[in-house]
């Protein structure tokens, strides 16, 4: 099964990008995030056309998560029941093919001293928790834009970066205790070296992916029972007129 995820950011303004990527890469499963849009607003016709069937958590201009397959899927919670009283759309899971699969979009967090870095580090924490038992005794994965940098590998300039949100200590510790409850960094585990650059999102300004200042936000995670084949960043994506900032992430598993 191919499954990718991508921050679409604007589902109804990359449609057609949308359409094109999942008919040129033979997706499968594509987790979607920044959707900008309602549940009902969503361009479902579309998608099913193409023969996936769609899960959607939206909300109005902002955030908004999915979950879209070839192959039935069946809804386990969204961040409604996660998040308690939490209105923002961030999270939505669902059983697909065999395995449970979640869409997460982490809060940027804005500023370190912002209320917005504060919800950002408890959202993670919320979701840490969550996920140790949701990943217990199942073939389990979640993709999403994490709003994190994981290391400074994955910082086209750790020294202008440093400190900033994104790439703060406490954001990093808390994206380690993801990992440590038995998730495994799909793309980092199969780079030729954990030193390997690897960018997901560049800036629209100063001509970012042009000269390739970037930063690793989006990521597949994956619990060891899962065989994995392949990764890869489908840059060409982020070539196109009026893309995302973000380009998508590919994995293909047994």
């Amino acid at each position: 099964m191919r499954v990718a995820t991508w921050n679409v950011n604007s589902v109804r303004a990359r449609l057609e990008h949308l359409m094109s990527f999942l008919k040129e890469n033979d997706v499968d499963t594509i987790l979607l995030q920044e959707l900008k849009c309602t549940t009902e607003t969503f361009p479902q016709d579309y998608i099913e056309d193409m023969g996936y069937n769609c899960l959607i958590y939206g909300q109005k201009s902002y955030n908004g998560v999915a979950i879209l397959s070839r192959y039935p899927i069946e809804c386990i919670s969204t961040g409604k029941e996660v998040f308690k009283d939490d209105p923002q759309a961030r999270y939505v899971e669902a059983l697909v093919n065999g395995y449970v699969i979640a869409s997460v979009y982490v809060p940027n967090g804005q500023e370190v001293d912002a209320p917005a870095y504060e919800y950002k580090l408890n959202f993670l924490k919320i979701l840490t928790s969550h996920l140790k038992e949701a990943s217990r005794n199942e073939k389990f994965i979640i993709g999403g834009d994490f709003n994190i940098a994981r290391t400074d590998a994955d910082v086209y300039n750790p020294k202008t970066w440093k400190g900033r949100v994104c790439c703060t200590d406490r954001e990093r510790a808390l994206f380690e205790d993801l990992i440590n409850i038995g998730l495994r960094d799909i793309m980092r585990e199969l780079a030729p070296s954990e030193n390997e650059p690897i960018y997901t999102w560049w800036d629209y300004r100063h001509f970012s992916f042009r000269k390739n200042y970037g930063l690793r936000l989006d990521y597949i995670l994956a619990t060891p029972n899962i065989e994995v084949q392949n990764c890869m960043i489908d840059k060409h994506t982020r070539t196109k007129e009026r893309p995302s900032d973000h380009a998508p992430v590919i994995v293909d598993i047994k």
